[in-house]
């Protein structure tokens, strides 16, 4: 039996764009009407709120699995950090509200895209190390594309904000219409950039296969369910020099389960990866392992706030005192430097779960040449949210027009291809398990935004 869904039924194009557009065109026109810093602030922030709940109430949804009691506590944390997602947004409405009345009011019409998404990397990326709502994501499965392999999502998102401003400031600023029209028609640019940058290096046709089950129930055992690894087990591929993925955290217990799963899978075949929870010196880390050779190959360096961890140490002070334990608050990031990750003479960049918010994690200077994503998405209820992380990492690959694979627990598994922005997931069911089959072209990243970035820290 086989079962698929193309890119388009994933992320529908134009409309995701156009309500975009339309919602900051709201927001930026509501700006304008606010004559007051404290009106901007309101405004603003109420925007930032809506916006903030629509796309991370996803952190809701981890308090499903504990304790009643804890829920309260949970609740209230989740809460207060929806309020820091917003904070830009009301921010910027309380300075741009300011400029108004000031000398800066003829050039605000201009200053409303980067003063929002100055904001948002101020304190979503630099203060709160959490990139998710950057525009430019959603522009992973449309024909405009090709924009993040030259500004990357940050860059290409400000070109939907500039037209979002214009849009919204239409009758407000004789030049907020040039401005719409001007990047409405930088943004159509995007079809006609070069489907491939060419790079020097060997491309090599790799297979894979990623396998994926969904366990019974969500939880955060951590003892190994043998039901669950022995279903893999079976499902994986046991001849071949192709590479098989499985998902994050599927291995709970890695001290005891990395040894039994190498005898039993054996010597010979391609390389196998796998999620595990390994021992750190004060709780867990969250890594991906080799099972062939039984060995960690990388630890996950970006971890889920109040799913993972809890972030600072008076929340986590505050949680000790009411006895609340949210998950998986013991898993430790790993701080020091990795070495390059080669698995066949490929050089290869991991990116766990919830790692592919971050560009920063994958190195230009590596050279790397496939970028391998296995998730964990259990948690989630809805599939908007499968869609965002999935966008997520079709993003990045675009950025340095590097090849795709995922495997994810509920979510989208399969292959990408940014030459061609081909998203592949039609597999086939084996008993309980779900195999996608496909084959990526490794080769070096060579994106203009590949190259400019490494300028970068």
């Amino acid at each position: 039996m086989l079962v698929g869904a193309s890119a388009h039924g994933v992320l529908v194009f134009p409309i995701n764009v156009l309500g975009l557009v339309a919602g900051f065109a709201c927001y930026f026109h509501a700006l304008a009407r606010s004559p007051r810093p404290r009106e901007g602030l309101q405004r603003g922030g109420m925007f930032g709120l809506t916006l903030a709940v629509s796309s991370l109430y996803w952190l809701t949804d981890v308090l499903v699995v504990v304790r009643w009691e804890e829920r309260v506590a949970g609740a209230a944390v989740v809460g207060g950090f929806l309020l820091l997602i917003a904070l830009p947004y009301g921010l910027w409405g309380s300075v741009a509200s300011g400029l108004a009345r000031s000398a800066g009011a003829p050039w605000l019409w201009l200053l409303h895209a980067p003063g929002v998404w100055g904001a948002q990397a101020l304190i979503h990326d630099a203060w709160l190390g959490f990139p998710w709502l950057h525009q430019g994501y959603w522009l992973a499965f449309s024909p405009l594309g090709p924009w993040l392999g030259v500004l990357g999502a940050q860059g290409a998102g400000l070109l939907l904000l500039f037209l979002a401003a214009g849009v919204g400031l239409w009758n407000q600023h004789a030049q907020a219409r040039p401005l719409a029209l001007a990047a409405a028609a930088a943004l159509s640019l995007g079809p006609f950039f070069p489907a491939h940058f060419s790079a020097p290096g060997e491309e090599r046709l790799i297979p894979i296969t990623t396998v994926v089950l969904i366990p019974p129930e969500v939880s955060d055992s951590a003892r190994d369910d043998l039901t669950l690894l022995s279903q893999y087990v079976a499902a994986t591929p046991r001849t071949g020099t192709g590479w098989t993925i499985w998902p994050e955290s599927v291995i709970r217990n890695g001290g005891t389960s990395l040894e039994p799963l190498r005898e039993v899978l054996g010597p010979q075949g391609g390389p196998i990866f796998a999620g595990a929870l390994l021992a750190a010196p004060a709780g867990r880390y969250n890594a991906l392992v080799e099972l062939r050779g039984g060995q960690p190959v990388y630890y996950k360096q970006k971890l889920v706030p109040f799913s993972e961890y809890v972030p600072s140490e008076l929340l986590r002070g505050l949680f000790r005192q009411l006895g609340v334990d949210t998950l998986k608050t013991d898993v430790r990031s790993w701080q020091e430097p990795q070495p390059r990750l080669e698995v066949d003479g490929v050089a290869v960049s991991p990116l766990l779960c919830y790692e592919v918010a971050f560009t920063g994690l994958i190195s230009p200077g590596e050279r790397s040449q496939v970028l391998l994503n296995a998730g964990n998405e259990g948690w989630f209820r809805s599939a908007l949210l499968h869609r965002m992380t999935l966008a997520m990492a079709v993003a990045r690959a675009r950025e340095y027009g590097l090849p795709l694979v995922r495997s994810v627990t509920k979510g989208y598994s399969g292959t990408f291809e940014p030459s061609t922005g081909t998203w592949q997931e039609a597999g086939e069911t084996q008993g309980p398990a779900t195999l996608h089959r496909g084959r990526i072209l490794a080769r070096p990243a060579a994106t203009p935004y590949s190259q400019w970035r490494r300028l970068l820290p």
